[in-house]
Order: C-alpha cells, then structure tokens, then sequence
C-alpha cells in the first residue's frame, strides 16, 4: 500500500465507533493484529494507515479511549522495538507523543517503565550510528 491512507474512509470508521463504542474493543483488535501482521510482512505502508486510524480515534473518541488504549500501546511498544527499521520507531515515537499528548493524565495498567527505555535506547543507537559515521 503506497497510496496515502483514505481521511474518508478513516473518518467513517471512527464516526462509526463514535456511535458504536461496544464495537471500539473489536475494531481495535482487528487493527492491532493487522499492523502486527504488516510489521511482520514489512508492509508499512499499512501500518502507517493504522497509525493514522488511531489518531483519528485519540481526537474524536476521546471519552472511549480505555477501549482501545491497551491495542494502542500494544503497537506502540512493537514499534519501538524495531530495531532494523529506524522509520518504525519513529513511527511508534510520534504516536506515544500523540497518545501522551491527547490523555497525558493517564492511569493505566501497562508497562509504563518499557516505554523510556525504549525511547532512550533508540536515542542511544541513534546518537552511536552519528558518531560511527
């Protein structure tokens, strides 16, 4: 997929979940498996359609973000843990600013402590791939 992601189409969806919260848990499982399996495939195109699916829903289903939050952090942390394709982290990087950014008084059950490590050990690998060159 390298045509950019449909604002349309994601705008319905996420109007559809707007209307539909029972259905948010379902959506986001289908999207997290989704870019799991694009991440594996490195179609990343998609994932970044997913991604920007996501955004979408941080900005106009605020009020449901517990349904989705877990898939969320679920595909931020595989991002993060890219260490092959730089493009991926930085992905994973600019969507936990996003999610932060959206409900920075968050006050959930997930690995709070993997997310810094992550984000300072992609700065480290990037800081020594300067230095090397």
């Amino acid at each position: 997929m390298d045509a950019e992601p449909n604002d349309r189409k994601i705008g319905k969806l996420c109007e559809y979940a707007l209307r539909n919260p029972l259905r948010i848990p379902k959506i986001t499982s289908n999207l997290e498996q989704r870019c799991f399996k694009d991440l594996r495939n490195e179609n990343f195109g998609c994932v970044k359609a997913v991604l920007c699916i996501y955004r979408k829903l941080l900005s106009s289903c605020k009020e449901q973000m517990p349904l989705f939050a877990s898939c969320l952090l679920g595909i931020i942390r595989a991002l993060l843990e890219q260490t092959r394709q730089d493009e991926m982290r930085i992905l994973g990087c600019n969507a936990l600013v996003c999610f932060m950014g959206e409900h920075c008084h968050i006050s959930m059950d997930f690995d709070s402590e993997h997310m810094p490590y992550a984000l300072f050990s992609f700065k480290d690998r990037q800081g020594n791939s300067e230095t090397e060159s």
